[in-house]
């Protein structure tokens, strides 16, 4: 008979945004003092995390929660099949980015007995295509202490700038994730000025060819950042900016905007999908947006969906907004928005469910 406790099955070292999911929920059951194994599936992420879990366990317990959307988890169904063995309940820790979720794939949500997901956007998608019990519950986004790198100065930003700041995946469907769109906004806003810079941190660089990267500027005030960084490397990149800019077309959860808030940033983004749940006129810039098809190619399995499209003149004048009023001081409302992320906050509020699971 399997121990009470919680499997964690995903990307636990790789440095993405699903990894960071599966190793948030592995601090919160350190910190409530449940038991928990990790099962690390390979990805092609050349960065890798460490564990540094102090309680982790190679014991086999009762409850299996899969840190991946609902495709990857039949596709590993099929690959390892004894993960899925019973009698362990199984839970879909699922993401999805879009309003409606494919017909093709609502076979992949049986796998699990119950799902999870990270935003009410998301829980909606599944609604409408399942009966199972589907619980929005998003995780702890966990700041790190700063290394004491001086971003600043090693990309040759003055100390005086006004720096903006986007991250991004190249391989997390780049016209959802929108850079373009940041790019235009931001080189609106900076026409005729000499002290704005746009730090783009890009992830998973070395993955595309170099034809595929083409429309990113070669200009010494938008630099590229391309390694791994650490977390506590990506605090101090957070602290050495003023804004973060996003004009995503869509969104699960939008961990970066948690981040940028939790380190005081003013946010100029678009108030759309997952981010609506925690963004409002006190934390952040909304920028308006129209519909917009989803093209084939645009993201997996969308059929007939449709997404945000940000207005970039819109975004520009938000960040002169800012420019000129805000830059200054911190966002002391984003500041107190994102300590509801905290690992503390979420792991008190979120103990009567876990504990349900271990009896």
């Amino acid at each position: 008979m399997a121990h009470a406790g919680f499997n964690l099955i995903g990307y636990a070292t790789s440095p993405i945004g699903l990894g960071e999911d599966l190793r948030s929920f592995a601090a919160m059951l350190e910190y409530l003092d449940i038991p928990f194994s990790i099962v690390d599936v390979p990805t092609d992420s050349s960065g890798r995390v460490r564990l540094v879990f102090k309680k982790l366990s190679q014991a086999s317990y009762a409850t299996s929660v899969f840190f991946m959307s609902a495709m990857e988890c039949q596709k590993l169904s099929h690959e390892s099949p004894h993960l899925f063995a019973e009698p362990k309940t199984k839970i879909g820790y699922f993401l999805w980015e879009l309003p409606n979720f494919p017909d093709e794939y609502v076979s992949a949500l049986k796998l699990v007995d119950h799902i999870w997901c990270p935003s009410k956007f998301v829980q909606q998608a599944f609604f409408a295509k399942s009966k199972q019990l589907i619980l929005s519950l998003p995780l702890p986004v966990i700041q790190a202490r700063p290394a004491g790198v001086d971003f600043r100065a090693q990309l040759g930003i003055p100390a005086h700038a006004f720096v903006a700041l986007f991250m991004f995946d190249l391989r997390s469907t780049l016209n959802r994730k929108n850079p373009q769109g940041a790019l235009a906004a931001f080189s609106q806003f900076a026409h005729g000025k000499d002290d704005v810079y746009f730090i783009l941190k890009i992830n998973r660089w070395e993955r595309e060819a170099a034809s595929s990267l083409a429309w990113l500027p070669k200009h010494s005030r938008i630099p590229l950042i391309t390694q791994t960084l650490s977390a506590p490397q990506l605090s101090d990149l957070y602290r050495a900016s003023n804004c973060y800019l996003s004009l995503h077309r869509s969104e699960g959860f939008g961990r970066t905007l948690v981040e940028a808030m939790q380190h005081g940033l003013w946010l100029v983004s678009s108030h759309y999908s997952g981010p609506e749940d925690f963004l409002n006129a006190d934390n952040s810039h909304a920028v308006p947006w129209v519909p917009k098809t989803v093209l084939k190619g645009d993201y997996p399995h969308s059929h007939h969906s449709m997404w945000a499209d940000p207005i970039a003149s819109e975004a520009a004048q938000q960040l002169e907004r800012i420019y000129q009023y805000e830059r200054i001081r911190r966002n002391e409302s984003g500041v107190r928005t994102g300590a509801q992320f905290t690992l503390a906050a979420l792991a008190e509020k979120y103990r009567p469910i876990l504990q349900s699971y271990l009896r």
